[in-house]
């Protein structure tokens, strides 16, 4: 089969698996087993334990009565985001009720012949990426969690600062394509303005690009890094890591498996804590709501990580300031 007969294979197999019956608002839809059948699309990204995501919605719909293996069924597939339309053709033949999808694998479901309900835990901009139309108001059969929160970015150079007071350069590893980087990156540049820091932006679209984006790193001089989390740059987690040692530049982000990698710290989102809230939107969905009236949300629980031995190694003292408002220390 060529290349653009297994796409088409794909987009006519999307089709059909959506259109089999399904309905966009089940009222706690039944299977023929007489239980609620939900979908879990995620991708394999580095050191991201999406198991445990699914662990934590797993638990978030426990609270709410849905139990697997009494009223609940949990089909899962894990891939790379360019086989997001095949893993999601192959759930959706199972007829599921609700497909939650994790981060950028619901890119591969943002169909318009898909009418089966969708939640996200999306780590980008979801207006941007056109997954809703605005987050009061998604507008169609996708709605969920939006994990980019511009305030965070002052924070995380709020911390820096504290830790380093001297601190004067800064350095925004990002990822282009990721939906929302501008705005990060605008937030980014008025926090460290503020702040009387100098930014310098690398762009990284892919893991080759790190290998050539660490020379003009050291050629800006910069002081620090500033790394926007996203699926990319937490599979390169352990590379930032081992320059950051190597050339003593201490690296920042947002999620906790970025300080679990060896990185300086993190502070964001609590992502197990996130997908407990996205079994929210999955148990309002079973009982009737349609996902086009419930809002986007943000995340409402956020951590502050601290790696005490890569402070150590660097040669930096954390502050007690720091220390008393840390919610995990990797020592």
């Amino acid at each position: 089969m060529t290349y653009m007969g297994r796409r088409q294979f794909v987009r006519d197999g999307l089709a059909f698996a959506a259109t089999a019956g399904m309905s966009a608002v089940p009222a706690v839809a039944r299977d023929t087993a007489g239980t609620t059948r939900i979908a879990w699309l995620a991708g394999n990204a580095g050191p991201l334990p999406t198991p445990a995501y699914l662990d934590a919605l797993r638990t978030g719909l426990r609270t709410r009565s849905w139990v697997e293996g009494r009223n609940l069924t949990i089909d899962a597939r894990w891939g790379e985001p360019g086989s997001a339309e095949r893993l999601a053709s192959e759930l959706l033949v199972l007829r599921p009720d609700v497909l939650v999808a994790q981060g950028a694998m619901v890119l591969g479901v943002r169909n318009p012949d898909i009418k089966v309900p969708i939640v996200f835990g999306f780590s980008g901009d979801p207006v941007e990426a056109k997954l809703v139309t605005s987050f009061s108001r998604p507008g169609g059969n996708l709605t969920g969690i939006a994990m980019q929160s511009l305030d965070l970015v002052g924070k995380r150079l709020e911390l820096l600062k504290e830790i380093m007071p001297s601190l004067t350069r800064v350095a925004i590893l990002a990822n282009p394509s990721h939906p929302g980087e501008q705005l990060e990156l605008r937030a980014s540049r008025l926090a460290a303005e503020k702040l009387n820091i100098a930014v310098s932006y690398f762009a990284v679209s892919s893991a080759r690009d790190f290998a050539s984006a660490w020379p003009a790193l050291l050629q800006a001089r910069a002081e620090a890094i500033v790394a926007f989390p996203d699926a990319l740059i937490m599979s390169q987690a352990a590379a930032i890591s081992a320059f950051a040692k190597q050339n003593g530049i201490p690296a920042v982000s947002g999620w906790s498996e970025f300080a679990e990698e060896g990185n300086l710290l993190t502070y964001g989102p609590n992502l197990r804590a996130t997908w407990e809230q996205a079994a929210g939107f999955v148990d309002r969905i079973l009982r009737g709501a349609r996902p086009t009236e419930l809002p986007v949300e943000q995340p409402s629980s956020f951590e502050l990580v601290v790696n005490r031995r890569t402070a150590t190694e660097l040669g930096l003292i954390l502050p007690p300031a720091i220390s008393m408002r840390t919610d995990r220390m990797i020592r």
